[in-house]
This record gives C-alpha cells, structure tokens and sequence, in this order.
C-alpha cells in the first residue's frame, strides 16, 4: 500500500513537473532572468519522477518506486548535461558515445555503492 501511495504522489510530481515545463516553454521567453534555468529544473524534476515510475512498474512493482530515484536521477543529470551540450552546439556522436558509457559506470557505482559492502572475505 506504500508503495502505491508512493507512486501516486511521484505521478502527481511527474504530472506538474511535465505541465509546467510545458507551461514555461509555451508562455515564457528565454531572454527572461532565470527562464532556461527554471527550465532545466522542470525538466530534472519531470526526468527523474517519470524515469522512477518506469522503471517500477517495468521491473519490480513489489518495491517502493522511491528506490529507483538515485538510478532516475543519473539519468536525468547525463539527459540535461546532453541537452546542454546540444544548446552549445557541442553534442557529436562521440560525446554522446561518451556520455552512455558515463551513465553505464555511474550506474554501476550506484548499484555496487547501495547494496552494501563487496568487500571480499580476508582468509587469516
């Protein structure tokens, strides 16, 4: 029941992160103070809520989506910092080469790092 109620709350938060990136970009210039900043924000927000829902209801609805944050949060760093380069001009294909095997490491490093010690045993 947690968990639904946790995923509720996490589509309410997808729902207004998506409508008001929406709303920003349809009503907003980008030569406002602060406009391409709020932008991204929504945007980390509506990555990261609708990437941990995802991947709750593809892989494992029996946990909380909550445990899947930290994976969609990656995501949604390695997303913008592309989005960024592409604003820049700077995203070629081996950058976003670059970037996939970024994620792929972090994503490893977040899987090893939460699960607790892989310390292997010391024989004496």
């Amino acid at each position: 029941m947690a968990g639904v109620l946790t995923a509720l709350l996490m589509l309410g938060a997808a729902g207004a992160a998506w409508g008001g990136l929406g709303w920003l970009l349809t009503n907003v210039p980008p030569s406002r103070p602060l406009a391409v900043v709020a932008a991204f924000v929504f945007a980390f927000a509506a990555i990261t809520s609708t990437g941990a829902l995802l991947a709750w209801v593809v892989l494992r609805p029996r946990r909380s989506p909550a445990a899947y944050l930290a994976h969609s949060m990656l995501l949604a760093v390695i997303v913008l910092f592309a989005v960024w380069l592409q604003l820049l001009r700077t995203l070629t294909p081996l950058a976003v080469g670059l970037l996939i095997g970024l994620y792929a490491c972090m994503e490893l490093a977040v899987l090893f790092g939460t699960r607790g010690s892989v310390e292997l045993p010391v024989r004496r």
